[in-house]
């Protein structure tokens, strides 16, 4: 929402601060004579994502003693020791309270002004359901992991609404997974956890049919993506399939079936399964050439897709997976715009910590601007927290169309 005065550009701060003295109280960790409240803890690491010279916790601590840092965290000056401990002490998913609220926020203001259309002939109907789900791996650096005897890594699962880049759900896990936290079991975690059915959009690594029974079942719909020799075609009597039209044909559509998913001596699909491939043209962007190259799927750029959607043409379903890719935006924005690729803890909880803060951050970005930013964007709000650029030259900046 341009024209933000001064006060109101303080949310950033000033707004976190409301929320975290109702929802983030409890154990306080004291070194000192020096006390760390956990909303302190939270407020110096969304100061951190403000501000691109703060790297580390190292440099938290050292900011924590300036006037202006103190006034926007509610607290004095933190010790390195109490800084360390706090990850071990507070409560990560007590951070689910403020982006909750955050995001009703958001919701109620975008409602006024949702954009239509915005997939050509797509109804709005079917775009505003879209969700897509993925997660994204980050790596602590090598001095923050010297007291183990492995890399530490962790995943972050998301479940993103696709029309405005907001995070509906999130969760953290320590890599290499375990089997009750693979990538299938976290989705259907956050899949539970939403109040209405979605239109979710699957990555190949989500390719369960547990999965997607379970989304069925629910009353929701998938479009997934599957490797070549993903199951297996079957007849539908009671429901045909119009062949190709001439729209599908022209962005590479080549096939539109029915088949079976799982079977032998797994579980096997409980729901008709249309499957879609596409061989785009060379001379098109794709979905098919998105992400990282897979030595298991060479030759061909093929995008298999799988869905519920039995009565929407092929050409819309392909439009609707392409929008997958805002999750991926959404991960580079928070590794490289937010700078969540530099952990400041070595801890699981730490590390959750700081990832709450960051999906807190770009929620406050949404509702300062009513949109996403852009990397330049991004940047010249750091200048204005900084001091560097005035509140009229972050106005000018954010009131231009983006590129």
């Amino acid at each position: 929402m341009i024209g933000k005065s001064s006060g109101e550009w303080g949310c950033c701060g000033g707004c976190f601060l409301c929320c975290g003295c109702s929802l983030v109280t409890g154990p306080v960790v004291i070194e000192r004579n020096r006390r760390l409240t956990y909303a302190q803890y939270a407020g110096l690491v969304l100061v951190g994502l403000f501000n691109p010279v703060l790297t580390s916790g190292r440099s938290l601590v050292a900011a924590s003693g300036l006037k202006t840092v103190r006034r926007l965290t509610g607290g004095g000056r933190v010790s390195l020791g109490s800084f360390s401990e706090a990850s071990s002490v507070f409560e990560p998913r007590r951070l689910e309270g403020i982006a909750a609220q955050l995001r009703t926020k958001w919701h109620r203001q975008r409602g006024r002004r949702l954009p239509r259309g915005k997939l050509g002939d797509v109804p709005d109907t079917l775009v505003e359901r879209l969700i897509a789900i993925d997660g994204t791996v980050f790596t602590a650096l090598p001095k923050l992991a010297a007291d183990s005897d492995r890399l530490r890594q962790w995943r972050l699962h998301v479940a993103l609404d696709v029309t405005d880049r907001t995070v509906h759900s999130a969760r953290l896990s320590e890599e290499p997974s375990s089997p009750g936290d693979s990538e299938p079991t976290q989705a259907a975690a956050m899949i539970r956890e939403h109040p209405t059915p979605g239109l979710y959009l699957l990555d190949r690594g989500y390719r369960s049919v547990r999965l997607l029974n379970s989304v069925h079942e629910a009353g929701g719909d998938y479009i997934t993506r599957l490797n070549r020799n993903d199951g297996r075609v079957v007849n539908n009597d009671s429901m045909n399939l119009n062949k190709p039209s001439a729209a599908a044909r022209e962005i590479g559509i080549v096939a539109d079936e029915w088949i079976e998913f799982g079977g032998s001596r797994k579980a096997s699909s409980n729901h008709p399964i249309r499957r879609i491939t596409v061989i785009p043209p060379a001379d098109r962007p794709s979905a098919a050439r998105q992400g990282r190259p897979r030595t298991d799927q060479t030759g061909r750029d093929e995008l298999i897709l799988a869905t519920t959607l039995i009565d929407q043409p092929a050409e819309r379903i392909v439009a609707m997976y392409e929008q997958r890719w805002q999750i991926e935006l959404f991960f580079r924005f928070l590794k490289h715009t937010l700078g969540c690729r530099t952990l400041i803890s070595a801890k699981t909880a730490g590390v959750e910590i700081q990832l709450y803060c960051a999906i807190i951050a770009s929620l406050l970005l949404a509702l300062a601007t009513g949109r996403s930013l852009t990397l330049r964007e991004h940047e010249m709000v750091c200048h204005y927290f900084s001091g560097w650029a005035n509140e009229q030259e972050l106005l000018q900046t954010l009131e231009k169309p983006p590129p």
